[in-house]
């Protein structure tokens, strides 16, 4: 048997350890500068930004002045500053340089601001942000911005950010590549494949404030995901007060859909509380035509499926100023999700026998329970030194009951005979890690270092009954229990440096040991029923960046990653999909490894030039092997080798004040090669895909997007090409009462040209054709409300001013 839960001692310990020697070589500082802020009527002013610099303009710290305008700053080395004050009502006040000496206490002379010729009664501060933002390690597609990513839910949405595609299994691919590793507020989602989607569909559009694309992330990142992480970022409203939101959608194609929300946030001072709760209802249309030809035998299938869900996703969090030093924040997020997925197939089945057909259905009532619970400590030691250290524990759990009741017939609709059968799946994870990173900023190099144990435990049940006269009867020879443990612990180092004024270098080495262990039971002996592993991996990550501090950036990067099995492929037993497909788990199945090549080109922070180039080793297809002459098993198998050279463009242009535009372009070729048995994959595909979306302002204050999209052909489960296909998508949105209640209307796939995906396969004996299809045509309304205090004013006690500070040196 595997342990239910790590153990205690060995889990504590080492976040003990890695605290005590991180802090070893947090460096203190003992002078400090004090001092008063006045108004011109000698009135003290709150809540200012305080800013330390340095003589050469280099920011040093930050802080905020209290309620009486005094301030302090504290934790600093002897050197030669000056202080910079802002605040909206205030005109902007700098100090005369001074000298601090060790251990010195500097009280400055009264600061007297003087009022902002644009004096407000009261200021708020709006801002527009661009679309797509970009930075020296990643991408952020800034949802909020678009009037089309409205009435989505979130795996829908992730198809829409820039160079990201989801495949017709719901898997996720960045740039042609999949292994892709999903991150909720900065936190990595341990869940995959199907469990991944469901929780994925749980979420809304409308409550995703960004989308953070990091094609090769740093060594501070778990090497997880050969292409590399996507990081959702979901609203949260910082502002002073009380102050919530509603959202609600609905859209509506052949089948509905809905959501319905409700945000809540508290910040008074030191403490900020937040909470929130969705209900949704989907519908979903998965219905395909599939012809297989195989062994003399044709096998023409027409299936027809509805997949419906509901459930709610709610979340709570608090967050804790302690002191200037110490802050800490505790998060928990649950979802809960219902589901129920029905279809029906009719096959005929064309041979050297009579031709028969098989009137299958598939009825799965599925349930599943998603609980994630994070603590974070923040200790800011002083201005060079920063330490964070993390808990996590969540769990999931899914069941699902399925029928499958199936008859076969005569041309002439004569009944041969009814195949009646049902299961019961059983799926509990159990997840715990604890992390600690830091972080020590010296005059020419930053060193951070940290590292991370993560104990991942599963437990699958499968039960199979035979219906006889309408009675279940368990089967105990087609019955099975599957277990997975593993434990990964990693450790990190990153050194950074300038080159020179304008050069900067980033080297970065992370080492993983990844343990695991797979145990299945079962009343038939299976080969390799117990699969143990323990394996060492190195990652490094190199990084070198050029700017110009005017026009242009340019970045080069190369750094290695990998992508483990999930659970359910490593389950070596047999699980029948239909009457004509069962899938087989692999437990011999190894981790692929990616060797990740990108240089970047930034204009402006406006025209992007991407180009990447990757090399997998050992990458995972899915495999169709025929069994018998009507019946096909589909096996996850590792293959030599994947190569993928990509290009991506993008650009914003302002046409004029009421038109602009972003334009997105994505080529990759692909390349895949292996052999296993007597399947022989050799494919290469030049795959593109552009989009352009386009923003108008129209007079009464109305905004207009059109966005129009094309994905050229492209390779499903690493052996099946799929067709091209486009989309023209329309949303409109109205602002009222001062932007506290918007009004939307959209619609998808306006011709209903991407509803259909046609594929095909030739490979191992096995000649597939067929067509997919989905719901992707479809109207929706939605509406966003605000209420409490929503807007900034100048009195907040928050970053202000001290943001973009603060980002320089992050």
């Amino acid at each position: 048997m595997i342990n239910k839960s790590p153990t205690p001692i060995k889990f504590y310990i080492l976040v003990v350890m890695m605290l005590l020697c991180m802090i070893g070589y947090s460096q203190q500082n003992t002078s400090q500068v004090k001092g008063l802020i006045k108004g011109p009527d000698n009135a003290p002013v709150a809540f200012a930004t305080v800013i330390l610099l340095r003589q050469d303009s280099v920011f040093i710290k930050g802080e905020v002045s209290k309620e009486d305008g005094s301030f302090e700053i504290v934790g600093i080395k002897p050197d030669t500053y000056r202080v910079k004050v802002q605040n909206l009502e205030y005109e902007t006040h700098q100090t005369d340089n001074f000298n601090l000496s060790p251990n010195e206490t500097k009280t400055l002379p009264a600061i007297k601001l003087e009022k902002s010729v644009t004096q407000l009664d009261e200021v708020v501060v709006e801002g527009k942000k661009a679309l797509v933002e970009v930075h020296a390690d990643k991408m952020v597609f800034n949802v909020a911005s678009s009037v089309n990513a409205s009435g989505f839910n979130g795996l829908e949405l992730l198809g829409k950010a820039p160079g990201v595609m989801i495949d017709l299994d719901n898997n996720i691919l960045l740039k042609g590549k999949s292994g892709v590793r999903i991150f909720i507020n900065g936190r990595p989602s341990r869940l995959s494949g199907t469990d991944l989607a469901v929780m994925l569909q749980s979420m809304q559009s409308d409550n995703i404030e960004s989308i953070e694309i990091i094609t090769n992330p740093s060594s501070k990142y778990e090497a997880e995901g050969n292409a590399g992480i996507i990081n959702i970022r979901l609203k949260k409203n910082s502002d002073a007060g009380f102050n919530g939101t509603i959202v609600s959608s609905y859209s509506k194609g052949d089948l509905p859909r809905n959501n319905n929300g409700l945000t809540l946030n508290y910040n008074k001072k030191k403490v900020n509380t937040y909470g929130d709760i969705a209900r949704f209802g989907n519908k979903f249309q998965d219905d395909f035509i599939d012809t297989k030809e195989q062994s003399g035998f044709l096998m023409d299938q027409y299936s027809y499926g509805i997949n419906k869900n509901k459930g709610i996703n709610y979340s709570a969090g608090i967050d804790y100023t302690i002191n200037s030093k110490h802050s800490i924040s505790l998060v928990g997020r649950g979802v809960k999700n219902d589901g129920l997925n029905n279809s029906n197939a009719v096959t005929s089945i064309i041979g050297n026998q009579p031709t028969t057909i098989l009137d299958s259905e598939s009825n799965a009532d599925i349930s599943s329970k998603n609980l994630n619970y994070n603590l974070n400590y923040q200790y800011n030691a002083s201005p060079t030194s920063t330490l964070s250290a993390n808990i996590s524990h969540g769990t999931y759990s899914s069941e699902s009951l399925t029928e499958q009741p199936n008859a076969y017939y005569e041309s002439n609709g004569t009944l041969i005979k009814e195949v009646n059968n049902s299961f019961d799946a059983k799926n509990n994870i159990n997840l715990w890690s604890a992390q600690a990173d830091f972080e020590k900023r010296f005059k020419a190099v930053t060193f951070s270092t940290g590292g991370k144990y993560s104990y991942i435990n599963t437990d699958n049940q499968f039960s199979f009954y035979n219906i006889e006269n309408g009675i279940p009867i368990l089967d105990i020879n087609r019955s099975n229990n599957f277990t997975y443990l593993e434990k990964v612990s990693s450790l990190y180092m990153i050194l950074g440096t300038s080159l020179s004024e304008k050069i900067k270098l980033n080297a970065g080495l992370r080492m993983e040991n990844t343990s695991s262990a797979g145990r299945l039971r079962s009343e038939i002996p299976t080969k390799d029923s117990d699969v143990e592993r323990n394996y060492t991996n190195l990652f490094p990550n190199v990084s070198l960046s050029y700017s110009n501090k005017k026009n242009s950036e340019f970045n080069v990067s190369v750094g290695r990653r990998i992508t483990r099995p999930t659970y359910s492929d490593l389950n070596p037993f047999e699980t029948k999909l239909s009457q004509l497909m069962i899938f087989k788990g692999n437990p011999f199945l190894k981790p692929t490894y990616v060797t990740n090549y990108e240089v970047t080109y930034s204009f402006k922070n406006k025209l992007v030039i991407s180009n990447t180039y990757s090399v997998t080793t050992g990458f995972f297809a899915q495999i169709l092997h025929i069994i018998d002459t009507t019946g096909t098993v589909l096996i996850p198998q590792n293959m030599q080798r994947s190569t993928n050279n990509g290009l991506s463009i993008s650009y914003p242009v302002t046409v004029s004040k009421w038109w602009e535009f972003t334009s997105f372009v994505n080529y990759n070729y692909t390349t895949y090669n292996g052999e296993f048995e007597n399947t022989v994959i050799d494919l290469n595909a030049s795959i593109y895909n552009f989009r352009i979306q386009n923003n108008f302002n129209l007079p009464g204050k109305f905004k207009l997007e059109i966005t129009y999209s094309y994905n050229s052909p492209w390779i499903w489960r690493g052996s099946i090409k799929i067709e091209s296909t486009t989309a023209l998508n329309l949303g409109v949105r109205k602002d009222f009462f001062d932007g506290r209640l918007q009004l939307r209307m959209t619609a998808t796939d306006l011709f209903n040209t991407t509803s259909d995906y046609p594929y095909h396969g030739n490979y191992g004996g096995l000649d597939i054709n067929g067509i997919r299809s989905f719901d992707t045509k479809r109207f929706g309304a939605g509406l966003t409300f605000k209420f409490g205090n929503q807007k900034l004013k100048s009195s907040r006690r928050k970053k202000s001013g001290l943001e973009d500070e603060l980002n320089r040196i992050n």
